[in-house]
């Protein structure tokens, strides 16, 4: 019983191990080609312009449509939002609730007509507002709720940020659910590359006890300090950009000229760049460990011997033809692949509970 237990652990290791590098490498890949940018972008666009054509991932990779949504390009042309981007070719990856407020706010009451506008930016957002209410997105209706509700320019502001936080909650669930598709594909890459035949896995580590021994105490290890590998399908190089916003704006609110705030926002600009080449090099580091740690035993991994050969499938006192171990092969491929796109927290919760098992109750806390 010992003996299966300990191999469903090695398994389970195996999985949580290559589930967390599909996760990291699916992040260098939307930082890399712009994907949550793009959805920003998407969100946008359905907000300002009701677009609603971008469905689905392999949409994303294509350039975006501007010439169909005239309110979300002059959304991003506003001071407001231009000054996120490092350049006009970069779109914001997020933009922060008080640039949203206010970008709306002032492109709203740009519809007042110059002679008819009073200098009171909230007075002129009530006009504005009946003028941009030919746009075809639900922005106008979101508006004029939040305006009905409101006293003053700042009343309207502080619930406006608030609706934008709610709204991009919901984007969020958009994004991740674009990259289901981009997780099953690199699942899929992942396994073939190195040949991870679950079948064939599963037999070595149950007929190996010095091996499940090794992959065990490798469990238990990350068990015991769960911050190490949690961290590396946690982490994500948005939410480094959500606090240098934060830290920056503070910084640009309190300049005292024009030309102060350009040279803050230049070095926000490099401090972003220099963050991304060090997060991709982090992450390219975490996978190399992660794959060390595996290369470290004697898992049939990688493609040392042919991936159909009988000699996989027979021993001393069995024999299986040729296609049947093709067969064989062929399914192990399948689980490992479908394993793996199930995702690192699945995982990590299942090799805790199978630890658990293991040391026949929770390991009390030193």
């Amino acid at each position: 019983m010992n003996a299966f237990l300990e191999t469903g652990i090695s398994l389970v290791l195996i999985f949580f191990i290559f589930s967390i590098i599909t996760y990291v490498i699916q992040e260098l890949i939307a930082v890399n080609l712009k994907y949550r940018s793009k959805m920003l972008w998407k969100s946008m666009a359905q907000l300002f312009d009701g677009f609603d054509k971008l469905e689905g991932r392999m949409k994303l990779m294509k350039a975006m449509p501007v010439s169909q949504t005239p309110n979300t390009t002059a959304f991003y042309k506003h001071a407001q939002i231009l000054s996120l981007q490092r350049d006009l070719k970069r779109r914001p990856n997020y933009i922060p609730a008080a640039n949203f407020a206010l970008a709306v706010m002032d492109l709203v009451a740009q519809k007042v007509a110059p002679t008819a506008r009073q200098n009171d930016l909230f007075k002129d957002f009530k006009s504005g507002l009946q003028t941009f209410a030919g746009s075809k997105g639900s922005l106008h209706e979101v508006l004029k709720n939040l305006l009905a509700t409101s006293d003053n320019i700042k009343d309207l502001q502080k619930k406006l940020e608030g609706w934008f936080n709610n709204y991009m909650n919901r984007v969020t669930g958009w994004y991740e659910s674009h990259t289901v598709v981009s997780v099953r594909l690199i699942a899929v890459a992942l396994t073939l590359v190195f040949n991870i035949n679950v079948i064939k896995l599963a037999k070595t580590i149950y007929k190996d006890g010095k091996l499940r021994t090794t992959l065990v105490a490798m469990a238990e290890k990350m068990i015991d300090n769960p911050e190490v590998a949690t961290k590396l399908y946690t982490s994500a190089f948005n939410k480094i950009v959500t606090e240098q916003d934060s830290i920056f704006k503070v910084r640009i609110d309190s300049a005292k000229s024009d030309q102060q705030k350009a040279e803050i926002q230049k070095e926000k600009e490099d401090t972003l760049a220099a963050l991304a080449g060090r997060y991709t090099e982090k992450k390219i580091a975490a996978i190399k460990s992660l794959t060390s740690q595996l290369d470290s035993t004697d898992l049939p991994l990688g493609w040392k011997e042919q991936p159909f050969s009988c000699k996989y499938w027979k021993d001393e006192e069995e024999h299986i033809s040729g296609g049947i171990t093709f067969l064989l092969t062929i399914i192990g491929w399948i689980i490992g692949a479908c394993c793996i796109s199930m995702g690192a927290p699945f995982w990590f919760d299942m090799l805790n509970k199978l630890v658990n098992v293991r040391r026949s109750g929770i390991k009390p806390p030193k």
